[in-house]
């Protein structure tokens, strides 16, 4: 089975090895390339706690030169993937939520009343986090820590697949990579055929967010928002694969 990474080629890897070990060849289309801003020191100003919802975040938080006086500091993360990030640069006091920021919206309002939260984002969002908790009068700070540049164009080695029908299964982890993807694809020409492809999205929305394409093409839905139970949809896929 062959399968296709649109994920920013820094946090590709660990899938790609994933996957590769369950047996399948895999092509890496980067549709966006995540760049770190400078995070200056005075944001963290009387800060209680902060707020990752990407390990992006948490890259450019890294390069700040006070990340030693914010490590003892809470820090509230979206799922596994952050908080084994957090970990990474010294974080010990990590609440995880469960997998999206919008599920991690109700833990902060439980726990966080009174925080002076510092909310590490990037440019464009998927769930409007600050306003969720801005409306419950949770005292958000955002700090824009890292931000996005979408794809042009695919990758030369994934089109010539699409034209041969070489590409089983493409992974997609956000609407606005979903969005990319189903963009990219209506402007190649001559036009490929996709009928052969499931598309693994991370949750529903992803899903919806495909477009028309979805509609003439299978989608499967991850049963958790995170990498692992994405691993385990690929594992099924790639299980019933063989078995035909």
């Amino acid at each position: 089975m062959n399968v296709v990474i649109t994920r920013p080629i820094q946090d590709a890897e660990l899938l790609k090895t994933r996957i590769e070990e369950l047996g399948c060849e895999v092509m890496l289309a980067p549709l966006m390339e995540t760049v770190a801003n400078d995070v200056p020191a005075d944001a963290f100003a009387n800060a209680t706690a902060i707020v990752a919802t990407s390990r992006n975040a948490l890259t450019a938080l890294a390069a700040s030169p006070v990340l030693a006086t914010l490590t003892p500091l809470p820090l509230y993360v979206v799922g596994p993937a952050t908080a084994a990030a957090a970990r990474d640069i010294g974080f010990a006091r990590i609440v995880e939520g469960p997998g999206r920021a919008e599920d991690l919206a109700p833990m902060l309002r439980a726990r966080a009343a009174g925080e002076r939260l510092i909310y590490l984002r990037g440019d464009v969002v998927a769930f409007d986090l600050e306003s969720a908790l801005a409306e419950s009068g949770v005292n958000v700070v955002p700090v824009l820590a890292y931000r996005s540049v979408e794809a042009e164009a695919l990758p030369q080695d994934v089109i010539k697949a699409l034209q041969t029908g070489g590409i089983d299964a493409v992974t997609l982890m956000s609407p606005r990579t979903a969005r990319i993807w189903s963009r990219l694809v209506a402007a190649l020409s001559p036009p490929v055929q996709l009928s052969g492809i499931t598309y693994l999205c991370l949750s529903e929305r992803v899903g919806e967010a495909l477009g028309p394409i979805a509609k003439t093409d299978m989608t499967l839905v991850s049963s958790q928002p995170n990498i692992q139970e994405m691993i385990a949809l690929v594992k099924r896929l790639a299980a019933s694969s063989k078995a035909e």
